[in-house]
């Protein structure tokens, strides 16, 4: 069932990565989410150094890869980019989502802050378009995201946003 997700998520996305073909495979990935068959029981690994976790699902040799990540109603995760575009979908929980950008002088602020349920799903495009944080709201979050390349391979930048200071490094 993955594979045919992703199969039919390149195919709309031929025609180029932009807000519309972005919402488009999100309402795509919001319906397949809904099948319990869909996700497959995998092993979840520590990502950021934190209590959030995730797991690969697919991963294509042109680095379309579809994760999934559960994120910790404990701690929210550090304001971190991806160096893709990408679509993260709520499966189970609630998730704040920060959607982050900087100002006209630098400095990193929020933009939006959206509350995600089940089905619900954000979008964004290639950087500097996708600083982000999230957190799960009293129980974890658990979310499909969909990347345009493989986010686990290619070191990241991760925000204080406090300090403005900028650290690399993979996940």
């Amino acid at each position: 069932m993955v594979a045919d997700f992703m199969s039919r998520a390149r195919e709309m996305l031929a025609s180029g990565v932009n807000d519309g073909s972005l919402n488009a495979v999100g309402r795509l990935l919001s319906e397949v989410s809904r099948d319990a068959g869909f996700i497959p029981q995998t092993e979840m690994k520590s990502l950021h150094g934190g209590d959030t976790t995730s797991a690969v699902l697919q991963s294509d040799p042109d680095g379309l890869t579809l994760m999934l990540g559960r994120f910790s109603p404990k701690e929210e995760t550090p304001v971190h980019n991806h160096n893709s575009w990408g679509i993260a979908c709520v499966v189970r929980g609630k998730d704040r989502y920060r959607h982050w950008h900087h100002d006209y002088e630098g400095k990193l602020k929020i933009l939006y802050e959206k509350e995600l349920g089940p089905g619900s799903f954000v979008t964004w495009l290639d950087p500097p378009h996708d600083i982000h944080s999230q957190q799960g709201i009293r129980e974890p979050a658990f979310e499909l995201i969909l990347f345009g390349r493989n986010v686990m391979t290619i070191p990241r930048n991760y925000y204080n946003p406090e300090t403005g200071e900028v650290r690399t490094a993979l996940p």
